[in-house]
């Protein structure tokens, strides 16, 4: 059949608006028979079922926007074991949705992340399914879409931040493709948050957690209370959750980024760090280059000495020109410029991040009608305090005084200036208060089997962002064109108390300020949906629903002005909207025959206009869902899914900024670099081993992608089978998935461009076409001029693997034991940003195994209730991952050949163990220790070219624990 034809027939059905209607009811929620998935049958034997027989409500579930028992579903559908996560010390919706096996397999993007450039900005904490992309897995609540929250112009991303732990009674996932049933950004999957609808009681929950290295301690307070009345209810919580910071300097692992390089013998021949640290515990650390004066013409280096001496030339006393020397000019080398300082470990390696939320709701029949509304008030702060390097150029004429006139070269002489590197504070700042109101009308069709639901919604995310940055027109920078002070400083950057860091805070004074952008994102809904039986076959009735949706969403991005060393920005401001009608039909094939219990078949589509696109488009979804016998069910699905270019995608303001050569050229001092590619390819593009980098600032382009980009598409399958023995009870879920995605949207920063260029195994790649060099002849010899990034459809990721869940809970005489388990497989994880994966940088593209993408992730559940107590264990595990295929572990390391790095994490089984007492359902008090072995994360070389590390710990690596033993409590009331 047409595909087109058989969206355009399903949709034909339509005869009231409507949006995926998701939502849960009191039916389902009494309906669900096993906390760990929603896809098994129920646990009722064939014979129990011929002697008491029933007939099961129909309900609509996550996945489908049809009504039909909650175990016939088509798609693979997993309820999260909140209890279980709870017992093992997980406390809000972030963790108990980005731990699922289905996310786990991959990198999230949590509390470790601050500091970097992340799409909505630092603190916001989405979830990524698959690793394709947060911007690709839709979030709903009860069904409905909330607008995203955060900041900054590239805001795309629901952040769970928003949603108490308070109001949420299940959370359901769908992994499959999901755009057919809920529209465009549904590729990975979807994660439904499903809220109490009814509260009898006062209840009140407070958490704690405190790791035991300190640092990192988390605490959540919670009320929720309801009215109810003759015609309905009315639901109120309110939470507060705080995450306290966990600063580098509180974990070894964290603090110091030591080159762990070990020779032929398999002894560690890390160059030795004679700089003034040198028997301190903060030497050998490269953590940042500071304390340095740099000849910004040919990089001769001044380093302090550490009996206060003057060597000849130097522009401070107490300073000498660097001896540091390599294996390839001594066989005794070292390093004494200074790479660390005291206040490093000050920086935040987690977070400090806290949310409080109010919410209200309200349900309430006027006849056969339903009227149901949901408000959320949400406030968020997040603070990440971090350090950067300051390094202007600053001429002969400031009027501060040297050890040597001479050493500026003399009368006459133009080449006089130097680049002083000293550290400057950069910390940040972001508040975002968010808001959510959905208002809705749901009733039937007189006695039919036909029902109608309506919905509008509307979101605001209006959040500040600060930071403390430097002023450019007061940096006294020569090589800046910001700067308005040329020829003079403001204070002597050649101060010893400036350069060493002692006086950082008399520098912020001077030539500091507090700079703020702010960002606001609204977004409205209106959908409709009707759902009921066309006609009765032989093996049952015909399901329909069919619906339509209107959606309308906006952005308008202030950025701070420009600062010495961030690129000045445009106002991100746009808007888009999109007109959806969809359909889906279940037919019933056969039934109750030899070998066919039921056979059922599922058809949906979806035909799409975004104002942005111009031209409509459209989605389509077949499904299988065949039972031979009564415990054994096999399902399989095949779809297509769609996402259109983000707000921030199309209208990202063009950023036409300036930034240093050393800010973003791995080339420059390459000789020195222990990392083997930037050795390698920058030698191959000609470029001198002492390139000193100087010269003016490279001119950075950056903007939307209106009028070029397209959308982006992705086929879908799942192939899988459940089973539900009577001799047990036993539910097993087995489903293989594949995702291929096809013209990914996706932008990258200069630093990164120029980085991926010279940084990958293959050379030259694509990366090195998005920017230009000076020649080796001329003026600025090889200089960047300029670095072009803006927003581009590449060309494709695909993720193909299996997931495994089992579940098992039986009576015995010394209690009710409980079982379950959720594993992930990942066969294969593609990444490919241009036509080749060695257009890309890479000689393959497949990144399953490497660090950050696990071959396996699985967490496994067990509970043993004795009467009024309950004993908890959780095992969350990893498999070890390695970048062997995209880094080779021997190499040359500063000239001594033959070296070899660590570049493989190992697998890890950690456990967590709780107990908990119950009090006559009045009181609940759970103790527990997560992550009772104390492990930590595996540690990699810090000359690995492919992953950004804090410490010697790759931030990709989100499967790790960075907090170590945690001891944990919670105290439940119930009133």
């Amino acid at each position: 059949m047409n595909r087109k034809l058989l969206v355009t027939a399903i949709c034909a059905g339509l005869f009231a608006a409507g949006a995926a209607h998701a939502q849960d009811n009191p039916a389902s929620a009494q309906q669900t028979q096993n906390p760990s998935t929603a896809t098994q049958p129920d646990t009722t034997t064939r014979q129990e079922k011929k002697e008491q027989p029933k007939t099961l409500e129909g309900i609509t579930v996550s996945g489908s926007l049809l009504k039909r028992p909650e175990y016939e579903t088509t798609v693979p559908v997993q309820v999260v074991p909140i209890k279980a996560d709870e017992a093992a010390g997980q406390f809000n919706v972030t963790n108990f949705v980005q731990t699922t096996a289905a996310a786990a397999g991959s990198t999230q993007i949590n509390g470790q992340f601050g500091g970097f450039v992340i799409e909505g900005g630092t603190g916001i904490q989405p979830i990524d399914l698959r690793g394709l992309g947060a911007q690709r897995t839709l979030v709903l609540l009860d069904g409905q879409r909330p607008g995203p929250a955060g900041t900054r112009g590239q805001v795309n991303n629901f952040d769970l931040n928003v949603i108490p732990r308070a109001i949420i009674q299940r959370i359901e996932i769908v992994k499959d493709g999901s755009s057919s049933i809920y529209g465009s950004d549904a590729i990975a999957g979807v994660v439904n948050l499903i809220t109490k609808k009814r509260l009898d009681h006062t209840t009140m929950d407070f958490f704690v957690s405190a790791p035991e290295h300190g640092g990192g301690e988390q605490y959540q307070a919670s009320i929720g209370t309801g009215w109810n009345f003759n015609n309905g209810n009315i639901t109120f919580a309110a939470e507060v959750d705080r995450q306290q910071e966990l600063k580098a300097g509180q974990r070894d692992f964290l603090d110091c980024t030591r080159d762990m390089v070990y020779g032929p013998d398999g002894q560690r021949v890390d160059r030795p760090d004679h700089s003034i640290p040198e028997g301190t515990n903060l030497a050998g650390c490269n953590n940042m280059l500071v304390q340095t004066v740099i000849d910004a013409f040919n990089n001769r280096r001044y380093v302090p000495t550490k009996d206060g001496s003057t060597g000849p030339g130097s522009p401070v006393p107490g300073y000498h020109l660097s001896q540091r020397t390599t294996y390839a000019n001594s066989k005794t080398p070292f390093n004494d410029q200074v790479t660390n300082f005291p206040a490093w470990g000050d920086r935040y390696a987690i977070d400090r991040n806290q949310s409080s939320t109010a919410y209200l709701a309200g349900s309430f029949n006027f006849g056969s009608v339903i009227w149901d509304t949901q408000l959320i008030l949400n406030h968020r702060t997040t603070n990440h305090d971090a350090w950067r390097q300051f390094f202007p150029v600053v001429f002969n004429d400031n009027g501060w005084s040297t050890a040597d006139d001479s050493f500026f070269g003399g009368a006459g002489t133009s080449k006089s200036g130097f680049e002083p590197v000293m550290i400057f504070p950069f910390n940040q700042k972001v508040a975002v208060d968010y808001g959510y109101l959905r208002s809705g009308l749901s009733g039937g069709f007189g006695n039919s089997s036909w029902s109608w639901a309506v919905n509008a919604s509307y979101s605001k995310s209006d959040g500040d962002y600060s930071w403390q940055a430097i002023n450019l027109a007061n940096s006294g920078d020569w090589n800046n064109p910001g700067n308005e002070i040329t020829g003079r400083t403001l204070v002597n950057y050649f101060d010893p108390g400036f350069l060493n860091g002692s006086k950082w805070r008399e520098l912020y004074g001077a030539i500091g300020e507090y700079l703020t952008g702010n960002t606001v994102y609204e977004q409205q809904d209106l959908n409709a949906v009707v759902n009921g039986n066309l006609f009765e076959l032989p093996a049952g009735p015909v399901n329909a629903a069919f619906g339509a949706e209107y959606r309308h969403y906006s952005i308008d991005d202030k950025p701070p002005p420009a600062s010495w060393g961030l690129t000045s920005a445009g106002e991100t401001k746009g808007a888009d909207h999109v007109t959806e009608v969809f359909g889906e039909v279940g037919v019933p094939i056969l039934k109750g025959l030899p070998a066919v219990e039921s056979l059922n078949v599922d058809l949906s589509g979806r035909e799409f206009k975004y104002g942005s696109v111009g031209s409509s488009a459209h989605v389509w979804k077949y499904g299988l869902n065949w039972q031979p016998i009564p415990t054994f069910r096999v399902r399989g699905t095949i779809g297509t899914s769609y996402r259109a270019p983000g707000l921030f995608e199309l209208y990202l303001a063009d950023q036409t900024g300036f930034l240093s050569q050393l800010a973003i050229d791995p080339c420059i001092n390459w000789a020195e670099s222990p990392n083997q590619f930037i050795q390698k390819n920058c030698a191959a593009a000609g470029i001198p081993g002492n390139y000193a980098g100087s010269g003016p600032t490279a001119l950075v382009t950056q903007g939307g992608g209106k009028g070029f980009l397209k959308p982006e598409t992705s086929r879908a399958k799942s192939l899988g089978f459940v089973w539900s023995p009577t001799f047990a009870n036993l539910q097993v879920a087995v489903d293989y998935f594949d995702y291929h995605i096809r013209g990914e949207i996706t932008s990258l920063s200069a630093g990164a461009i120029v980085t991926s260029c010279y940084n990958k195994p293959v050379f030259p790649n694509d990366f090195c076409n998005m920017f230009h060099r000076n020649p080796a002849t001329g003026t600025n010899p090889f200089n960047i001029t300029d670095v072009h990034a803006t927003y581009v459809n590449i060309n494709q990721e695909r993720d193909r693997g299996y997931d495994v869940q089992m579940n098992y809970a039986q009576d015995f005489s010394f209690g009710r034991l409980s079982l379950d388990a959720e594993f992930t497989y990942t066969m294969q994880h593609i990444q490919q940003v241009f036509s080749t994966a060695e257009a890309s940088g890479f000689g393959i593209n497949d990144f399953t195994g490497s660090i950050g993408n696990p071959h396996w992730v699985g967490i496994m559940n067990a509970s043993l209730k004795r009467g009024d107590w309950t004993y908890n264990w959780q095992g969350f595990y990893t498999s070890a991952t390695s970048d062997w295929r995209f880094e080779n572990p021997v190499f040359t390391y500063l000239g001594l050949p033959d070296t070899r790095e660590v570049i493989r994490m190992g697998g890890q089984l950690r456990h967590s163990v709780s107990a908990s007492y119950n009090y006559a359902d009045k009181l609940n008090i759970t103790f527990g220790i997560r992550n009772l072995t104390d492990r930590t994360p595996p540690q990699v070389s810090g000359t690995i070219g492919t992953e950004n590390l804090l410490g010697n710990t790759p931030l990709a690596a989100s499967q790790y624990d960075w907090f170590g033993r945690t001891y944990f409590a919670r105290l439940g009331i119930r009133l």
